[in-house]
């Protein structure tokens, strides 16, 4: 038995109605031009009108105007930005972790800033202003850690609260400070660091906020010290050390 369908096969679409819509089109377009053409052109507006387009669709106009105008200031365009303190924290964690000294260093956030205490004793020779022989990779450490770091960095040094002995050649306690501070600055531009730092002397004023808890060995020991203070602003001045 032969199945017979009953529904019809489809016949195609009929385009036919493009033709009309194309005819539409060209009569419309045909309309404007002779409208356009019976009307009067104001030269003046069209002239601003081409000049406006061309400044705002030119796609060289983006690229020329900057370099015409930050000529002058080509050093910020290369300045570094900012880094976040507590995203800091954690790269600075990880590579002082590397070094035998940078891993006994302290680093502690304060409200605007991030310190890394850097001990003394490991650093400096007692009762002197000079880098202990072979600190070269410690301070090649500490500056590839600061060198990508866009904000501004000072470097504040402390000393206990004993006056320097007698026969030292330095007068004060904040003579010593500043020029441990000083001889660390210049560490680590020996080793390539070229930003600007801001290099300060803090004498024993650190030394009593030191919990009193701790023996007073442990606080002579933590008082010697040099902080390497990170704001939270951006570097500004020209990129040199002291």
């Amino acid at each position: 038995m032969t199945e017979i369908s009953s529904s019809r096969p489809r016949r195609p679409a009929s385009r036919a109605w493009m033709v009309t819509f194309a005819d539409l089109l060209s009569l419309l377009l045909a309309f404007f031009v002779l409208l356009f053409s019976m009307s009067s052109m104001e030269t003046n507006a069209w002239k601003t009108l081409v000049d406006a387009l061309s400044s705002r669709l030119n796609p060289l106009h983006q690229w020329i105007k900057p370099l015409v105008d930050t000529e002058d200031s080509a050093p910020k365009l290369f300045a570094k930005r900012a880094v976040d303190l507590d995203y800091l924290a954690g790269i600075l964690r990880a590579k002082m972790a590397d070094s035998e000294i940078l891993s006994q260093s302290v680093l502690h956030r304060l409200d605007d800033a991030l310190v890394v205490s850097l001990p003394g004793h490991l650093i400096f020779l007692p009762g002197q202003a000079r880098l202990h022989d072979g600190n070269e990779r410690t301070m090649a450490a500490l500056a590839g850690a600061l060198k990508l770091v866009g904000n501004n960095i000072e470097l504040v040094g402390h000393t206990n609260a004993s006056p320097p002995p007698n026969g030292s050649t330095f007068n004060s306690n904040w003579d010593l400070s500043l020029a441990r501070a000083m001889a660390l600055a210049n560490g680590l531009r020996a080793v390539g660091y070229a930003r600007a730092i801001k290099v300060l002397g803090a004498a024993d004023a650190g030394y009593h906020d030191i919990s009193s808890k701790l023996p007073d060995a442990r606080r002579q020991s933590l008082s010697r010290r040099v902080d390497v203070v990170i704001r939270e602003t951006s570097a500004e001045g020209d990129i040199h050390a002291p």
